[in-house]
């Protein structure tokens, strides 16, 4: 599989990476199980994507350990991204807080590092801007950690060009994870010329906009799970409406290259300006079979031009 570098770091990531948000259970998604999400994993690591990318948040600590698990024995052939700074009191939605302060760095990279069973991960992450405490003890702490040889890169999530650059000025980062896809591309204002002036790697999230862009929805589609609160994203209404249209549109041009409309949003997406990986969340071995079809073919200009004015 082909493999790009992150930003100006030393790792060499495939432009595939596993999304291990949805194997982590509640409270966000329910799974096929443990022993289907261990199976998703090692199809993803024999299939030659070697970046794994999960959160302490999700499942509270259960998708780092089904990754440790799943690839035992494994370490020195993979690239481990975690994060930091959401914390919790109760394993529930409303007990999230933003904490990136010196002593919750400090209690999560153990955590991490206990969970993931190893002694070093290759990008740590900060999961959301934590407004109430400086960037600057953030990022000095973090560097503390990179002398350590606990973490080997920084990255930053969901963080705005202004912050970025207030970030930058008290450490070394490599990477931004953020949102964006054909019908949520925000990030392409400013975020993605700075990364790219700044060379930085992207790693977008949500390239299928939380499942619209699969075309397995409807305008009449009611959602029970984290989307029914409206929660990093629109799933209801006008705006959500408006993107099952263009879904139906795009459902025609994939169709010219034998492709489903998810393959084509992949593909586009590797396509633009910046892109290190993308992160595509699975849950079971059928559906990293399936997104598999997303590489190895391009969109010709006409289609790409195409694509522009229907999203536009």
């Amino acid at each position: 599989m082909e493999k790009r570098k992150l930003g100006n770091s030393d790792l060499e990531v495939t432009i595939i990476g596993y999304g291990a948000w949805g194997i982590g259970g509640k409270p966000f998604w329910s799974t096929a199980g443990d022993n289907e999400s261990i199976k998703s994993i090692r199809k993803a690591f024999d299939s030659g994507i070697n970046f794994f990318d999960t959160a302490p948040v999700y499942g509270f600590g259960h998708s780092e350990r089904l990754i440790a698990k799943a690839l035992k024995g494994k370490r020195d052939q993979i690239i481990l991204a975690t994060k930091l700074g959401l914390r919790w009191k109760k394993e529930t939605l409303g007990s999230l807080r933003r904490d990136s302060s010196v002593e919750s760095i400090r209690f999560e990279i153990e955590e991490s590092l206990k969970n993931l069973e190893t002694d070093c991960i290759d990008l740590y992450q900060v999961h959301w801007p934590d407004l109430e405490t400086p960037f600057a003890e953030t990022m000095e702490e973090l560097m503390k950690l990179k002398e350590s040889g606990k973490i080997r890169h920084i990255g930053l999530s969901n963080f705005s060009k202004k912050e970025m650059e207030e970030c930058l000025k008290h450490g070394e980062v490599v990477s931004l994870q953020s949102k964006y896809n054909m019908l949520e591309r925000d990030l392409a204002k400013e975020e993605i010329p700075f990364c790219v002036e700044q060379k930085l790697g992207i790693i977008p999230y949500s390239p299928l906009a939380s499942g619209i862009l699969t075309g397995k929805y409807d305008k009449t589609t009611k959602f029970k799970d984290w989307r029914s609160k409206g929660m990093l994203g629109h799933f209801s209404g006008e705006i959500f409406e408006g993107y099952i249209d263009i879904v139906e549109e795009l459902k025609k041009i994939a169709s010219k290259y034998g492709k489903k409309v998810h393959h084509l949003a992949i593909n586009w997406l590797l396509a633009q300006e910046g892109i290190s990986t993308a992160i595509i969340g699975v849950k079971t071995a059928a559906q990293v079979e399936e997104n598999l079809q997303c590489i190895g073919w391009e969109i010709s200009d006409e289609d790409m031009d195409r694509i522009a004015k229907l999203i536009g």
